[in-house]
């Protein structure tokens, strides 16, 4: 990855500021995000997943800055085996993929343990998911998009559809309401790639 805006002067300190703003907004929000189905899937998880991938960007951006840094013999090793992002990005939709099961989320409101891991994993993800991306390149990058986009979709469906309420700690509206916003979310994503796309290609033409 060489993008320019990971090498200027503040990059590390914006982005580690965001990180901690949207984790710290996970945390102190928690109650009020996860008290609808909705928010908790569209709202709260993307937060924590975010806050990992602003934290990568600013690991990134320290480490292209500093002259001593030297990269550990773990960290290595992963970018061994994710140099084309595949695990990397495998592996985020494994977890994604986990956060769609309604037992999941009734499971993180019951038990404290649970949430501290759901904050560990979706923050490493987070991380993960940016390392991925900055290697995968945009062949790969729209299979898992697609791949990702149609299992929201459908899981999104299967809310709507339902009769029964999935959720013990959610009524049938906010499963309803979560199920529309889901496959909002599988149609807009991949409309959202093709205008970055497509802008992108008319800045390398100019």
């Amino acid at each position: 990855m060489n993008a320019a805006w990971l090498s200027r002067p503040a990059a590390a300190r914006r982005y580690a500021l965001a990180s901690a703003i949207l984790l710290l907004g996970a945390i102190v929000f928690r109650r009020w995000l996860t008290g609808a189905m909705a928010t908790h899937m569209l709202a709260h998880i993307p937060m924590i997943l975010l806050a990992g991938v602003f934290a990568a960007m600013a690991c990134l951006a320290a480490a292209r800055r500093s002259t001593s840094w030297r990269r550990p013999a773990a960290l290595a090793l992963y970018r061994k085996y994710n140099e084309h992002g595949v695990p990397g990005l495998l592996l985020v939709s494994f977890v994604l993929a986990y956060w769609m099961i309604p037992r999941s989320l009734d499971h993180v409101l019951l038990s404290a343990t649970a949430g501290c891991l759901k904050f560990l994993g979706l923050f490493i993800a987070g991380m993960v998911l940016f390392d991925a991306l900055g290697r995968a390149d945009k062949v790969i990058k729209l299979f898992f998009l697609g791949n990702f986009s149609w299992m929201t979709a459908i899981a999104g469906l299967l809310y709507q559809d339902n009769p029964e309420r999935l959720c013990n700690f959610y009524l049938l509206g906010d499963q309803e309401l979560a199920g529309r916003a889901l496959v909002t979310l599988a149609v807009a994503l991949p409309l959202a790639w093709l205008w970055a796309e497509r802008r992108h290609s008319r800045r390398l033409r100019k």
